[in-house]
This record gives C-alpha cells, structure tokens and sequence, in this order.
C-alpha cells in the first residue's frame, strides 16, 4: 500500500548523513514514494551522502527548479524537513523563499498536507532570540516539530545518535504493520 509522494527536506546539518541508512528504509517500509530535495550546503557539505540517496532513490537529489534530469517533481503528500538547521527553520518560518528548497517549502504551507520539521540545532543558536519565535510561527501553521532527545545538542556530541527518524515518520501516517 502506497501512502503517496514524501518530499524529504534535508540541510547541511549532520544527521543528514543518517538519511540514506535511517530514514529512507524506514520511509520504505511505511510505503512512502521518497524524493529528497537538499539545501546547496547539503550537497557540499555530504557529497558522498547525497550519492548514497540518489543510489538509494534511484533518482536525482533535487536542488533547484531548472535541471537537465528529464522529470518534474510529483506535488507532494506529506513534507519531512530533516535534519533541519537554524538556517533553514528561520527563513522558512519568515516566510524567505530565496532558494530552490525554502521555495517548495513556502508553497507547501497552505496546501493541508502533514509538514514535519526535526531540528538540528546547535545550543548557540537554540540560544538565539529568533529560534523558539521560528518554531512557534511553524506551528502555528500548521508544521509538526519534533525535538529529538539531545536537542539542542552542543557542537561535538553524538546527538545525531538518537535523532528522532521514526517519531518524525509517526508525525504523518501510522506505521504500516
């Protein structure tokens, strides 16, 4: 049983490099139709990572409007932006659509669809005036936020050890048993 098309969101933060191990087989087994989209310090930052994705996928990691991979992006049925960096979560909730992803992501808003953000976030920046200000405009629309159990994490750590790749999932549809 499909349970549609996924857009997967993920940012130059470090949990990206779970994606291809953790998140994509979970998405899998629930019946998802993935397609990552990545954020330019994604791709630089994980090149590696990205080609285990696009492998994974068997498709491109998409990163802006105007590509030469032949296909155009099914509209999504649900949005996971994860790992989500302060970057990311900021633009997104001032309403800045200044890149290929914050784009998707502003015209996603709206369109009554599951939206879940799973940040990864850094203490200083959690400390950041702006940042819990970001989270409640997100919600506030609607955006499901899952905190993962060492967020805010301090630079260094292992928090990307339990980020929350299943609790993020449940945020969309049950489990498929």
């Amino acid at each position: 049983m499909s349970l549609g098309v996924l857009y997967v969101v993920v940012t130059g933060a470090g949990a990206t490099r779970q994606v291809p191990s953790r998140l994509l087989p979970l998405a899998a087994e629930r019946g998802w139709d993935v397609y990552v989209l990545a954020t330019v310090q994604a791709m630089s930052s994980f090149p590696e990572t990205m080609l285990q994705i696009e492998e994974a996928l068997g498709r491109p990691v998409r990163t802006d409007f105007h590509t030469t991979v032949g296909y155009s992006l099914p509209d999504p049925d649900a949005v996971i932006v994860a790992p989500a960096t302060y970057n990311t979560l900021t633009k997104w909730a001032l309403g800045i659509a200044d890149t290929y992803v914050l784009t998707r992501l502003a015209e996603q808003i709206g369109r009554d669809i599951p939206i879940t953000a799973g940040p990864y976030i850094n203490v200083k920046f959690a400390d950041h005036p702006t940042y819990q200000g970001s989270l409640a405009t997100l919600k506030e629309w609607g955006v499901n936020v899952v905190i993962g159990p060492s967020e805010p994490h301090e630079s260094g750590v292992g928090a990307a050890d339990d980020f929350p790749w299943e609790e993020i999932l449940d945020t969309l549809a049950p489990a498929n048993t």
